[in-house]
């Protein structure tokens, strides 16, 4: 048990479950702006898919999400009952970012992120700047634990692209002999600073014995832990 909601979570940053926040990527396929912020998305199909009809209880939320280079990217948000049963309500949660020329009718599609809040929740995407570039966070945390994980994305003109997040393993791969991570870190990704808890063998899961403090560095793409700092507290 202690290890489950790290895996779960780091498959966020590694892609080895399918506790994720599934962001991908879209084609660009160009749109009328009309139908992309009053027409709800059908439930399945290929993200997003106007093709069938909708759920007849979703919801959409349209936005300006950020303006760059001359182009306006906006934010659709659309949620509807989640086909799963539970003790309370849940929803699934989908977020998908368009491209246009401001007063142009048309967009373009861009990244698209989905999930039901009875695996994880989905927060709203986030728009930060790192060492000058455009990078999209997306955030999901555990419904019944909370703890979070992030997937990543860079911005760029007509497009986005996936960072790969080695952060992670490669703090495992810096603590000491017999320490691991037993939790995802807290990360600042617009600071590019970071701090967490490392777990000796022997330790309970309650008491962690160690804590940790590391840099971040994103470059090519990718986005790699650059100095940690492991202290052991005291008792």
């Amino acid at each position: 048990m202690k290890h489950r909601i790290l895996v779960a979570l780091t498959a966020l940053v590694l892609g080895t479950s399918a506790a994720s926040a599934s962001g991908r990527a879209l084609d660009g396929t160009p749109m009328s702006i009309e139908r992309a912020k009053t027409w709800c998305i059908a439930q399945s199909g290929p993200l997003p898919n106007w093709d069938t009809p909708a759920h007849p209880e979703c919801a959409m939320v349209w936005k300006v999400f950020a303006e760059r280079a001359g182009r306006v990217i906006y934010s659709a948000r659309y949620a509807w009952p989640s086909p799963k049963s539970s003790g309370q309500p849940m929803r699934v949660l989908t977020e998908v970012l368009f491209e246009g020329a401001p007063g142009s009718r048309v967009v373009r599609r861009l990244y698209a992120v989905q999930d039901d809040e009875n695996h994880i929740r989905l927060a709203p995407l986030r728009l930060l700047t790192v060492g000058g570039a455009d990078v999209i966070e997306s955030t999901v945390c555990m419904s019944e634990t909370r703890e979070c994980g992030r997937e990543l994305a860079a911005l760029r003109v007509g497009r986005v692209d996936a960072i790969k997040d080695h952060t992670v393993a490669e703090i495992r791969s810096q603590l000491p002999k017999d320490y691991d991570l037993r939790m995802n870190p807290d990360v600042d990704v617009a600071s590019l600073l970071g701090t967490g808890k490392a777990w000796a063998k022997r330790d309970a899961d309650c008491c962690p014995s160690a804590a940790i403090q590391f840099t971040l560095r994103l470059a090519d793409g990718e986005l790699h832990v650059e100095e940690l700092k492991f202290q052991k507290r005291d008792g």
